[in-house]
């Protein structure tokens, strides 16, 4: 699957936010192939054509998925930073003068709110790393001394010999 096709779906999940473009959710995908690898524990690359790709051929919407869900979190953690940047500016909460006010955002309520939801995506992440490991999981080698052609004899018979009554 392209880069830039990853891209698109996570700018139209997102609801095409203003903030943020395709070509710079592109950048952050192929920037991120190495963390992918590394969760995973995978070997995908990024071919000439800007595909992502693994031995086997493209990457699977497993993968994909994931991958969507790190940028999600990323996009929470931007929030969270901006809002605390934000907070350390702003230190008036509220202003009344001649029976009108004004009220601001709380924006430490609304940053432990981003928290909440980013350490929720955090969770849902875990759990789909997991079924993506579990999905692929095998025994990669099975000790046993039943792959060495031994002596299946006993007391004089072969096992041809023996029957079970």
């Amino acid at each position: 699957m392209k880069v830039v096709d990853i891209a698109n779906e996570i700018y139209i999940d997102s609801g095409s936010p203003s903030s943020t473009s395709v070509p710079a959710i592109a950048f952050w995908i192929r920037g991120k192939v190495g963390e992918i690898n590394n969760l995973l524990f995978e070997d995908f690359s990024i071919n000439d054509a800007l595909e992502i790709v693994d031995g086997g051929g493209e990457i699977s919407m497993q993968a994909v998925s994931i991958i969507k869900k790190l940028y999600k979190i990323y996009d929470y953690e931007v929030s969270i930073r901006s809002n605390m940047n934000a907070l350390a500016s702003d230190s008036i909460l509220k202003v009344t003068d001649q029976g009108s006010s004004v009220e601001k955002v709380n924006r430490n309520e609304v940053s432990k709110t981003f928290v909440s939801l980013r350490n929720t995506e955090e969770e849902s992440l875990q759990r789909l790393i997991t079924a993506y490991r579990m999905r692929g999981a095998g025994p990669t080698q099975v000790v046993g001394d039943d792959t060495e052609i031994g002596d299946n004899s006993i007391q004089g018979y072969t096992v041809r010999d023996i029957r079970i009554r």
